[in-house]
């Protein structure tokens, strides 16, 4: 159990003992994106960093998937120079 407090509010959290850390690292990523954020107070503060986490989730899968297809791209056109070389 990891328990933490955020925006006045202490979460009681279940958890294996190897993911202890990773969410100590995301309460802290929340607190200082939370922190970023000026002019907006409550749920509406919450919302915006919620919309831009996931703006920024969706960004990098984009950019991985485009990641893995070039390196597949890669891959393959070796592989089909070393086939014609042998």
């Amino acid at each position: 159990m990891l328990t933490f407090s955020l925006m006045n509010h202490t979460f009681e959290v279940p958890c294996e003992e190897d993911e202890k850390e990773r969410l100590i690292e995301a309460a802290t990523l929340l607190e200082e994106k939370l922190e970023q954020v000026s002019g907006l107070k409550g749920e509406s503060k919450v919302l915006m960093v919620a919309l831009n986490i996931c703006y920024d989730y969706l960004k990098i899968k984009d950019d991985t998937i485009q990641y893995c297809e070039r390196v597949d791209d890669e891959l393959a056109q070796r592989m089909e120079e070393t086939l014609k070389q042998n």
